[in-house]
């Protein structure tokens, strides 16, 4: 079925986002800096940089959601980016809602107006779609895809992780092989401090690196951090093998509950996309 195929390359390119950025790593320490004291201070050493950027991820978990922004390339989205932008929330269990061009994510044919409205929660991936006239979808308006689908079980889990959030991985920043201060820069209008920095895969607790690994990435993470002068975070980005993500915080604690959509308007195509997928995720 052509829908299960769209939507199984969507859910490998929205994974990413919810999967790797939202449980790249788990959480260690906490920092011995205030979040706001940490964007203020010049981070010149690796340690207080490490401090700095611990003390923005624990600044930022405890808002429990965003407003965001993210950008994907992958060879699943062809090599250009995708963009989609709504709302993370991590504070009860991680979801996600987010608008996307149904170009980019090659679901023209299953809407009218252009944009998808795509939902990860409980561990599945819902999109919102036009009902059918006739056919498996008739009259049905969301299509759900269980994690395992794409990523397999292991990588499912780790993508349902409730315990982490989007900034967790600041933390495992400690154990990367140097955190380099690339200097200020503006950020959707707000003064940030740019650090980099690069993390060995074997240096990952086991369901970030099954994350990665199902996602094809390398031996490392390449990680671009912004901080702005309360000491929350403003942007992130990860690089690994031929993938990329960025994610823009727009704002913190922004609300908005996400549901699981009635079922009487859902149909799970999982066993379809495994069956074509050769039983594999």
């Amino acid at each position: 079925m052509k829908a299960a195929k769209s939507v199984a390359s969507a859910a490998a390119v929205l994974v990413m986002s919810t999967g790797v950025v939202g449980c790249s790593v788990a959480g260690t320490q906490a920092g011995a800096r205030a979040g706001a004291e940490a964007g203020k201070q010049a981070a010149d050493t690796a340690e207080a940089m490490v401090a700095a950027l611990t003390s923005a991820s624990d600044a930022a978990s405890k808002a429990g959601s965003a407003e965001v922004k993210m950008t994907v390339t992958s060879p699943d989205t062809g090599g250009k980016p995708t963009v989609m932008t709504g709302v993370y929330s991590w504070g009860n269990g991680v979801a996600m809602e987010a608008e996307i061009p149904a170009k980019d994510v090659q679901m023209e044919d299953l809407v009218k107006d252009g944009t998808v409205t795509y939902r990860f929660l409980q561990g599945a991936y819902y999109y919102q779609v036009d009902p059918a006239e006739s056919g498996p979808l008739k009259g049905k308006t969301w299509l759900k895809l269980d994690a395992s689908a794409v990523l397999g079980d292991k990588g499912a889990a780790a993508a349902n992780n409730t315990n982490n959030d989007p900034t967790a991985g600041l933390k495992m920043l400690k154990y990367a092989k140097g955190v380099d201060k690339v200097g200020k820069e503006d950020v959707n209008g707000k003064q940030t401090v740019h650090y980099k920095a690069t993390i060995p895969m074997d240096k990952m607790d086991k369901n970030s690196a099954a994350a990665f690994q199902a996602l094809g990435a390398g031996s490392e993470v390449v990680a671009d951090v912004w901080v702005d002068d309360k000491g929350m975070p403003a942007r992130v980005n990860q690089a690994f093998g031929t993938s990329s993500i960025s994610m823009e915080f727009l704002s913190f604690g922004a609300t908005k509950e996400i549901a699981v959509p009635p079922a009487a308007d859902t149909v799970d195509i999982t066993a379809e996309v495994k069956g074509a997928n050769g039983g594999q995720g």
